[in-house]
């Protein structure tokens, strides 16, 4: 009975709003909707404003609603994190001063532990078998395998 009740209450409504229950409207939220019907709920929005009013009821009525705050969204991406390669060249030293003050700032005074983690990463890389000196000796090897290539070339 209380099926019907919604169902008479939403046509109350008007037609755009009756078109669509609250799962359909949470299943527009999470973006699940085949693509013509996530179109059907937005054209719909657009020319509803009591949809709009009942998409916002199930939005703030969701479980899961702070999980799609403008911050959780820019947390969980990690939109200011340095990727792995800038946080090598900041061990490298080899950042512009301010976006090596930046990452520095990230690291140390927010405490991003996924950015610490990384970098705790690098620097065990550096500092073992495979560090500087290492890569050194690599360099060295390749060069002077490689010599008798470069001589040719001098005489062209």
């Amino acid at each position: 009975m209380t099926q019907n009740h919604d169902h008479d209450h939403d046509r109350d409504r008007g037609p755009a709003t009756a078109a669509f229950d609250e799962a359909t409207l949470r299943d527009y939220l999470s973006d699940v909707l085949a693509p013509g019907e996530m179109a059907r709920v937005e054209r719909a929005l657009r020319d509803s404003a009591d949809l709009r009013a009942r998409l916002e009821e199930v939005r703030n009525n969701r479980e899961d609603f702070q999980l799609h705050t403008l911050g959780a969204i820019w947390h969980r991406s990690r939109l200011t994190c340095p990727s792995r390669q800038q946080l090598g060249s900041l061990l490298l030293d080899a950042l512009d001063p301010d976006l090596a003050a930046y990452f520095r700032f990230h690291i140390d005074v927010v405490e991003c532990p996924y950015c610490q983690a990384n970098l705790a990463d690098l620097e065990s890389q550096t500092q073992g078998p495979s560090g500087p000196q290492a890569s050194r000796s690599r360099q060295h090897k390749i060069l002077k395998v490689s010599k008798h290539l470069l001589n040719e070339n001098e005489g062209h």
